[in-house]
């Protein structure tokens, strides 16, 4: 069954404008794009400060906290516009890349719907699911079909159902944030994501960190794992024994220690740029079993690794993860190929925050594509 159908959305014309709504433990990011005769505007950028408290694992668990932060954040731009697609992410949404004998879509719909309970670790009946064909391939002169099959608790999206009812937006569609991502880096000009080598995107945000591999745009393998700015946050905030506060404003200002390189002139930055290293550690060690388990399946090389997320701010990351992976490491820039209004979105703030804005730069792109 297509999660889209279960929450009842609702198809509008394509030329109405629909909002990206990115929402994690750390921030609600908002915005709205639209298209020109010279290409794609930024309409809409803005931001605020989850709840605290008010989302875990990934579940929004205090609907009204968040509904009430959409409210005002909308009220307080004089945001009219009512039609909002939102993102899934981390553990409770499963991503399987499976083979099936070639047969109709017909055919195909009720053998993924009988055979999805082997790909996925929750009771089936817990889940919504959906899938999209990929491509055909032939294995060992056998035609097959190569099916992504998308899985995602239906407690989890409920809490999202629940919130944007409460908003008074309509959610029309739930998308995967990893592939609102990949959208985000792709385009026309540039085609990141469209390369012919395997791409490697990582989004560290909140409670995890989401790693995909691409190739010429499909994805090929996906895992999640529970190491995210948030593992970082507290390390700081407990070893340092500084508020919550303060630790989110250390963590927006460290450095990741690289060899030869002094850290920071201030103290505290510097101290707390010292105590991340054990998170950092963790956080390469399962990023590199990752890249090693996908490239033991005899799949072709790995050389581009994009990070984004709140994450990828911090300084020297790209670098540090290039030296310990042996891959070309980039920050995630989703604005390469978006106008902007330079008065009212500065460059150098766009360019500073751009990983984190990238999930809902994404579905903003989606919603131009008007379903």
């Amino acid at each position: 069954m297509n999660i889209n159908d279960l929450i009842n959305k609702i198809r509008g014309k394509k030329s109405e404008p629909v909002l990206g709504v990115d929402i994690t433990n750390e921030s609600i990011i908002i915005t709205q794009l639209k298209k020109t005769k010279t290409g794609i505007e930024l309409e809409t950028l803005i931001t605020c400060n989850t709840p605290q408290n008010s989302i875990r694992d990934g579940e929004i668990i205090d609907t009204g906290s968040v509904a009430q932060a959409i409210q005002e954040l909308l009220e307080t731009n004089q945001i009219t516009t009512k039609k909002a697609i939102t993102t899934v992410s981390g553990q409770a949404v499963i991503i399987r890349t499976v083979q099936f004998p070639a047969m109709n879509v017909k055919e195909l719909k009720e053998v993924v719907l009988h055979e999805a309970e082997r790909y996925i670790p929750f009771p089936i009946e817990e889940v919504n699911i959906d899938f999209q064909i990929l491509e055909e391939i032939e294995d060992e002169g056998i035609n097959k079909i190569e099916v992504l099959l998308v899985a995602a608790q239906k407690q989890f999206v409920n809490s999202y159902v629940e919130t944007f009812m409460i908003s008074g937006l309509t959610l029309i569609g739930v998308d995967v944030a990893s592939f609102a991502v990949s959208r985000a880096l792709t385009s026309e000009t540039s085609g990141i994501i469209g390369s012919d080598a395997p791409t490697v995107l990582i989004l560290i945000r909140g409670e995890t960190t989401d790693i995909n591999v691409f190739n010429n745009g499909i994805p090929k393998f996906s895992r999640s794992i529970p190491i995210g700015t948030t593992s970082f946050i507290e390390t700081i905030a407990s070893n340092l024994n500084v508020s919550l506060e303060e630790a989110i404003s250390l963590f927006d200002k460290v450095i990741v220690p690289i060899a030869g390189q002094n850290v920071s002139d201030e103290p505290m930055v510097e101290m707390a740029s010292n105590e991340i290293r054990t998170n950092l550690r963790e956080l390469t060690t399962e990023i590199q079993r990752s890249l090693e388990y996908y490239q033991s399946q005899g799949t072709e090389q790995i050389q581009r690794l994009i990070i984004s997320g709140r994450g990828a701010k911090m300084k020297n990351l790209d670098k540090h993860l290039s030296m310990n992976l042996g891959l070309d490491v980039e920050v995630g820039n989703p604005i390469n190929d978006i106008q902007f209004d330079l008065v009212k979105y500065p460059t150098e703030y766009l360019i500073e925050n751009a990983p984190v804005f990238v999930a809902s730069i994404g579905l903003a792109k989606r919603g131009l594509e008007g379903f």
